[in-house]
């Protein structure tokens, strides 16, 4: 850490907005990744603040104030505001150039994107006087879209080269605007952020809190350009795809029917993705993961599987126009996928997960509702890894495998006698209603609780009207 502040302590006095911005993020990024309780991760903060006056001096510590308030997250401007407001009535101020941090004038943006749909890749430029940089963010849209390369590069003239020089066949290099570059950056970034994908140790972790300030720099879409897909729009393309030559050679009316649904749902579930969307990379994703967690098949069904996908993914090939060298690129995978299939359905940890959303389920089930039903459901009744160890098995589909779970979890923390049994019958009131999301109203609370820190134990102790034994 001496070594990491004295080279942001140069960078600082030299002036160099950018790049003490791209030191300053790392930072923020390690202490993001720290993952502490709120106690130690509030301690961690004011040591980091402190560097202001234990390592850096005067008006240089006064700039890392500033460079913490423009990036860091709403804890850490707090506290650095309050020490650089202390600075200021001691008289000491920052450099004039501290007013430029964070404040680039966006250029120009482009776009390398698979016209499968698997992956793009979007390039911002910003200026500062008279240098150029650029960010880059690497979308991964196999299943929703999440942030996997950032980086912020002084070179933005060969990032850009490099990009449109080493495009693949099945890839196309275009320039869009700026407010296009927020619009598909924005929702891969928040992803990248709440599910903490970006430590430290990866180089894009690094750059995650300085990408997050560019983008702000953006400006946004008018939102009537987005386009929407219905689940009119879906029913439409699989009736398409049964009437056309391709439908005829998918086996079983039924079970092609089946399999398209799940396939062209899957494909258009993200806003502005057209049904029948799909690239290697997110049939993948359909085949082995969201599947297998999410429909119980019959033996038909399996048995039909690799038919009905051959036929579908030959229609979409069309659906999509994709040309010679996109569409072996897509097909070329289909053999191996239906070959690894059953694997991937068998596997314990698949065959416990669509237990719980069973009962929900169907061919034209809208995929991004259920993915907010199962995250309820098993934020209700935790997986087995996540239970004690006597209930891991416990089917959590019957009531009563849901009162066995949670009288295994509350049972130790209950009051005794009489107010031990209520805060019980209480706590099991909790967790049936977020199960069944009945009355709505307790799991908007739930979600509620969550956003300040505490986990499920903690949750329920809470809703059940009884903190007695919780852990927060």
């Amino acid at each position: 850490m001496d070594a990491f502040f004295a080279e942001l302590g140069t960078t600082i006095a030299a002036g160099d907005v950018l790049n003490a911005e791209i030191e300053t993020s790392g930072l923020l990024a390690m202490v993001s990744e720290a993952d502490l309780p709120a106690a130690e991760m509030a301690r961690l903060i004011e040591v980091v603040v402190n560097v202001a006056s234990d390592e850096l001096y005067g008006p240089d510590g006064a700039a890392y104030l500033r460079l913490l308030i423009s990036l860091g997250p709403r804890a850490v401007k707090r506290s650095a505001s309050t020490a650089l407001a202390e600075l200021i009535a001691d008289d000491v101020y920052p450099p004039e150039w501290v007013t430029d941090i964070g404040k680039p004038v966006p250029a120009q943006a482009w776009r390398l994107y698979d016209v499968t749909g698997d992956r793009e890749v979007v390039v911002a430029t910003y200026r500062y006087a008279d240098t150029e940089h650029a960010l880059l963010v690497s979308i991964d849209l196999a299943e929703l879209p999440l942030a996997g390369l950032i980086v912020v590069s002084e070179n933005a003239d060969g990032l850009i080269k490099t990009l449109r020089d080493n495009a693949e066949p099945w890839e196309r290099f275009e320039q869009i605007t700026l407010a296009e570059a927020r619009r598909r950056i924005e929702p891969a970034l928040a992803r990248a952020d709440e599910e903490r994908d970006l430590g430290p140790d990866d180089p894009s972790g690094v750059f995650l809190p300085l990408a997050k300030s560019r983008l702000r720099r953006l400006p946004s879409d008018d939102p009537g350009k987005a386009v929407v897909y219905t689940a009119a729009d879906r029913a439409a393309a699989v009736d398409e795809f049964l009437r056309s030559t391709d439908g005829a050679d998918a086996g079983d009316p039924e079970t092609a029917r089946f399999w398209a649904q799940v396939l062209t749902g899957y494909s258009s579930r993200v806003p502005g993705e057209p049904p029948a969307q799909v690239g290697p990379t997110r049939l993948s994703a359909i085949l082995l993961v969201h599947v297998p967690v999410t429909f119980t098949l019959s033996a038909g069904l399996r048995d039909g599987l690799g038919q009905a996908v051959t036929a579908w993914v030959r229609w979409a090939v069309g659906y999509q126009g994709l040309d010679e060298a996109a569409a072996e690129h897509l097909t070329e995978r289909v053999p191996q996928l239906i070959a690894d299939f059953q694997a991937a359905y068998d596997d314990p940890f698949s065959v416990v997960e669509r237990e719980y959303v069973r009962d929900l389920v169907a061919g034209d089930t809208d995929v991004a509702w259920l993915a907010d039903q199962r995250a309820r459901r098993e934020f209700a009744v935790p997986l087995p890894g996540e239970r004690d160890a006597d209930v891991a098995d416990t089917d959590v589909t019957d009531p009563d495998g849901r009162v066995a779970v949670t009288t295994a979890e509350f049972s130790h923390c209950a009051p005794e006698g009489e107010e031990g049994e209520r805060f019980l019958a209480a706590a099991t009131r909790v967790v049936e209603e977020i199960w069944n999301d009945d009355p709505a109203q307790t799991w908007q609370e739930a979600k509620r609780l969550i956003a300040t820190g505490l986990d499920w134990h903690d949750v329920i102790h809470a809703l059940a009207g009884d903190d007695h034994g919780s852990r927060a």
